[in-house]
């Protein structure tokens, strides 16, 4: 499994290279990708296979009937297939994926180039790349979108292996690293995850790379499991830049290659302008040179940054318990949300609630990948684990003090997030960092013990399986025909809040993916070129099928003069006194437009309906 991982990390590493190479090449297009993809085959044909080893073809019948007839394995694999069918079967429909990610990347092939788009949509310039520059080959090259899910379910493919390789290699028992191998792939959010477009999970199989590799360099001595732990630390920031505290586990870990820039220092220093390169540093460079703030967001106008430090910890820390108590189907959701709403809203928690404005304590009915993080099975598992290990007679601690620094590194990773950074999502956020914490349970000497116990076994089934229901009922992806199944329980129970709610849930994320096709047929084929006035919208739909037209966003505050007469425009009436302090009706007068269709949308079931414009522009 670990020639696999490696292979992971050398070609995504390649993909986001030959990203940033062929924009400033201006060849970002399928002609580019074919000929950057044939000399990537070439390259890795000539040096990738002595770096990775050799690919294990032979597949044991009898190893795979052996891990099918245990628990443990039986789970994880059956996990795999339903989030693999999952995938197969619906379009992706994450939300900010289909807001601002795959915009982003239609922008770049629309203009050959990675660019600095003029949007109202600043996640669209400002977030990290990596997730990205694995979509556009695929877009480029298919004109389509539903592979773009293979990227998350490779990656929780590789998961096992890594999680075993990493654990055994900081000095956990090897029973217990081979027990948490199939549980850890367990955690709510990486499951469902592995069949959507998230770019959240991913990056935990980055991490565990990059601990990884870089320890087996300790035993190996090879300098090319070091180069591979400096790929993959970076791009595990090039993923998110939430993941950014995370290097300093991995600069622990790393430690003794520095002797390496005695023994092999042009080896340290190609690779190191390939890390940067794939890092969030082009995209932090961009955001000074365009914003004058590393993260693009000098004013905090999207409430992230946290002012005061021991607010973020508290909001934090309650978020986090809240997010992964959730059980994977949670029917008094309503009834806690109202609670939570009441005890947010008292004087005593106002100045908390100021200092982290986007706190969410909520809940939803179903457990939804947008928040999910370890969950409530394997986070009751790790407290049992804890609890019964610390009552049970101290035995000696096998990890040597650099590898439980590791881990302590990682502990203190987890407390700058909760200090700088406050999301309404950080139980998600927080995945790549769960694997560290979850070692650091495993490190008493007493949890070995655990492993044979068979009521310990039990709970650990059950955890594992408690991620099941999450997979099958996920409105993102249901195993089961939820759409036609809660029309006819609507109809049977009419007037129920509850039932209508389900229904509109799973109605709206079967749409989701294609959400704003009602406008298309208000656009003539001869339409090559679309206005669009949007934030925090779907604008995917506008682009299909992809390559026929392209989507140009409405600068805020500027006249539409870029675009030639005719064109069409569509909108959302909420913006325009935002962007244009002027109502919708006045602003398309004055630039010479008239409103030709409207349609009533759901993007959002907690939005509800939102009226939407198309808008003509004759010839003057």
């Amino acid at each position: 499994m670990l020639v696999l991982a490696k292979n992971w990390v050398l070609g995504s590493a390649f993909l986001s290279c030959s990203g940033w190479l062929l924009s400033a090449l201006g060849e970002l297009n399928a002609r580019g990708y074919g000929i950057a993809l044939l000399a990537g085959l070439a390259l890795w044909w000539g040096f990738g296979r002595s770096v990775c080893g050799s690919f294990p073809w032979k597949l044991s019948v009898g190893k795979l009937r052996w891990r099918c007839g245990h628990a443990f394995p039986a789970i994880f694999l059956l996990l795999a297939c339903l989030t693999g069918i999952g995938g197969l079967l619906y379009p992706p429909n994450n939300y900010d994926a289909l807001t601002y990610r795959v915009p982003r990347v239609l922008h770049w092939l629309a203009e050959g180039r990675w660019h600095w788009i003029a949007t109202c949509e600043q996640r669209m310039n400002i977030s990290a790349v990596g997730m990205e520059w694995l979509m556009a080959p695929l877009v480029s090259l298919t004109g389509s979108d539903r592979f773009f899910f293979l990227i998350n379910w490779i990656s929780y493919a590789l998961l096992p292996g890594l999680v075993y390789a990493t654990f055994a290699r900081l000095g956990v028992n090897r029973r217990q690293a081979w027990v948490w191998m199939w549980l850890f792939p367990c955690a709510y959010g990486l499951v469902l995850q592995a069949g959507s477009i998230g770019n959240d999970a991913f990056a935990v199989t980055y991490f565990l790379a990059s601990i990884c590799f870089t320890l087996e360099f300790r035993k190996s001595g090879k300098a090319a499991d070091f180069y591979l732990g400096m790929l993959a630390a970076a791009l595990l920031t090039g993923s998110k830049a939430s993941n950014l505290p995370l290097l300093l586990p991995w600069a622990l870990a790393a430690l003794p290659g520095v002797r390496l820039l005695k023994t092999r220092p042009l080896g340290i220093c190609l690779t190191t302008v390939v890390c940067i390169t794939i890092s969030f540093l082009p995209v932090a460079w961009q955001n000074v040179k365009h914003t004058g703030d590393w993260t693009g967001d000098p004013l905090s106008r999207s409430g992230m940054k946290l002012t005061n430090p021991w607010h973020g910890l508290l909001g934090n820390g309650l978020q986090w318990i809240c997010q992964n108590g959730v059980p994977p189907i949670m029917p008094a959701a309503k009834l806690w949300n109202a609670k939570v709403n009441d005890w947010t809203q008292s004087p005593a928690l106002q100045p908390l609630i100021h200092d982290f404005p986007r706190l969410s304590l909520a809940c939803a009915e179903l457990q939804q990948e947008e928040v999910a993080g370890l969950g409530l099975g394997l986070s009751t598992l790790l407290l049992v684990t804890l609890f019964a290990a610390l009552r049970r007679s101290p035995g000696k601690l096998r990890p040597a003090a650099s590898k439980l620094l590791i881990c302590l590194g990682g502990w203190v990773a987890l407390t700058v997030y909760m200090l700088k950074m406050g999301s309404e999502s950080g139980a998600r956020l927080l995945l790549p960092y769960y694997p560290l914490l979850t070692a650091s349970v495993l490190f008493l000497p007493t949890s070995a013990n655990l492993a044979r116990k068979c009521w310990w076994r039990t709970l650990a089934c059950l955890a594992a399986l408690s991620a099941l229901p999450a997979v099958v009922l996920t409105p993102s992806r249901p195993l089961w025909p939820a759409v036609s199944a809660t029309e006819k329980l609507a109809s049977a129970c009419p007037g129920n809040a509850l039932v209508a709610r389900i229904r509109e849930v799973y109605r709206v994320y079967h749409d989701r993916n294609d959400a704003l096709a009602p406008l298309r047929k208000h656009l003539a084929p001869e339409d090559r070129i679309v206005g669009f006035l949007g934030e925090d919208d779907p604008q995917v739909s506008l682009w299909r099928p992809f390559g026929l037209r392209r989507v140009v966003e409405i600068p805020p505050h500027e006249p539409p003069l870029l675009l030639k007469r005719p064109w069409r425009m569509v909108a959302r009436r909420e913006l325009f006194p935002l962007n244009f302090s002027e109502p919708m009706e006045k602003w398309v007068y004055a630039n010479g437009g008239r409103v030709i269709a409207s349609e009533w949308i759901i993007t959002k079931a907690s939005r509800g309906p939102q009226q939407w414009f198309v808008i003509q522009f004759d010839p003057l």
